[in-house]
């Protein structure tokens, strides 16, 4: 979390990055936290988190991963994680009027240590933020102030090489 120093005031992208933050420690996967604020005319317009559809059983309610049980990694095995990631449940809550233009900020969270990991879409979130006329995304990739990069939406990788990676 970016803090202020000596009275200084934080930026407005570090704090739309720390709201994130404050989302993915409400997440419900034991593998990875993540946390999604949509920010349109600097007005916060949604949030996410990443977790299980609504009403259904969450990871760390059944107290195991199967991404985890499968040592699987980044963009291994999304068809048996149970959780909608936060950028999909962010961008749930708008219509794509609400969207277009709009900047995504996203932070991702080690559950171990809630160190920060650093982010980045997987290429079927990328997909939906550049559909939904996303301008830019943020994405914290480290601790402190101005640790993130800036990447334009239509710029995310958004379809998997088909190279093993």
């Amino acid at each position: 979390m970016v803090k202020p120093q000596k009275g200084e005031r934080i930026s407005k992208i570090d704090t739309y990055l720390n709201c994130a933050e404050v989302f993915a420690y409400r997440s419900t996967c034991i593998k990875r936290k993540y946390g999604a604020v949509i920010v349109k005319d600097d007005v916060v317009i949604s949030t996410g988190y990443n977790g299980a559809p609504r009403g259904f059983e969450n990871c760390c309610d059944k107290g195991k991963c199967p991404r985890i049980e499968r040592d699987m990694h980044q963009g291994e095995g999304y068809g048996i994680c149970r959780a909608i990631h936060a950028e999909a449940n962010a961008l749930l809550n708008c219509s794509r009027q609400q969207t277009i233009g709009a900047d995504l900020y996203l932070t991702g969270v080690n559950p171990e240590d809630n160190s920060i990991h650093k982010a980045k879409p997987c290429p079927l979130c990328a997909r939906t933020i550049i559909q939904a006329g996303i301008n830019n995304v943020y994405l914290r990739v480290g601790e402190g102030a101005e640790n993130y990069i800036v990447v334009p939406a239509k710029e995310l990788e958004w379809v998997q090489s088909e190279e093993k990676k």
